[in-house]
This record gives structure tokens, sequence and C-alpha cells, in this order.
């Protein structure tokens, strides 16, 4: 359905976001959404906040951090986040079998609206989630061998 472009060098690259190596990556329209091990997730854009990814080239260096997503607990590597196909639900577990959910359906990033969900026999680290189409299901696999379900009640 799209035309396939190979590219040997990379059109951007930076190491003013994290201080550590990136662990996950997700686009969010024309944003970046990335998180090394640093107890955030960082929203953020290459070049100013008025530059078009378009105009963006290798020789531009600056970046515009949007907002940082806190969360705590999850200062190991590989734990992957996810966000849904509409980009309005973000999700990511910590070390110790907390789920931090935020509900992105609004205009600025600031107000994103953070849950967090607990079960007293979810005490291990989350590595990965994973939700449906629609944000209304979330699966997240844990160290101990466990997935965990958990269905949006509105």
């Amino acid at each position: 359905p799209f035309k396939t472009a190979k590219i040997h060098y990379p059109e951007f690259s930076t190491r003013d976001i994290h201080r550590n190596y990136v662990d996950c990556v997700r686009w969010l329209g024309d944003l970046v959404l990335s998180k090394s091990c640093e107890n955030c997730i960082v929203c953020w854009k290459p070049g100013t906040i008025f530059s078009r990814l378009e105009d963006i080239t290798p020789s531009i260096s600056n970046v515009t951090v949007l907002h940082k997503f806190q969360y705590h607990q999850c200062d190991i590597w590989y734990m992957r986040f996810s966000i849904d196909y509409w980009q309005k639900v973000l999700a990511l577990g910590n070390q110790v079998g907390r789920l931090f959910v935020w509900d992105l359906a609004v205009e600025d990033p600031v107000k994103a609206r953070l849950s967090t969900l607990t079960h007293p026999k979810c005490t291990s680290a989350i590595r990965q989630t994973s939700m449906t189409r629609d944000g209304n299901l979330l699966i997240s696999v844990c160290d101990d061998g466990t997935l965990w379900r958990w269905d949006r009640t509105r």
C-alpha cells in the first residue's frame, strides 16, 4: 500500500533526550515517544516546536521536549510501553507489577490523565504491554511468566 524506501544513514539522531540507552520508541502523530531507564517516557520532536518533519535534515541537531510522562520503580532496561491504534491510550508496567495508563485523548499532553492499575498477585516486572485496537483491553506480560488481562471500565 505504500512505497518502501531504503535509507542507509539516519535522517535525524540525538543524544539530548535520554542519558542512557533507549529501549522503546513509538510515533505519536508527528511526535516521538521514547523511554530509557530514567522513570519517564519523553514526548518530543526533532527541531523546534514549529519545525515540520519534512524540513528536518541531518544537520539539524536541536530537539523540543513537549512532555515527560513520569512514573516510578521502573529503572531497569527492556520495559516496553504500548500505545493503542488510535493513539489515545499509553500503557507501561514497572518492575514491581504496577501498570501506568495515560488517557491521551486530550489536546495538550500535560493534561493526560494517569491511572495506576494494581493487583495483589501481580508483583514481578511487567516487561511488555499490548492493547486492542480500541484500547479497551490491555494485556501485560510479567517476568514470572504470568499474563494479565485488564478491561477498561467507563
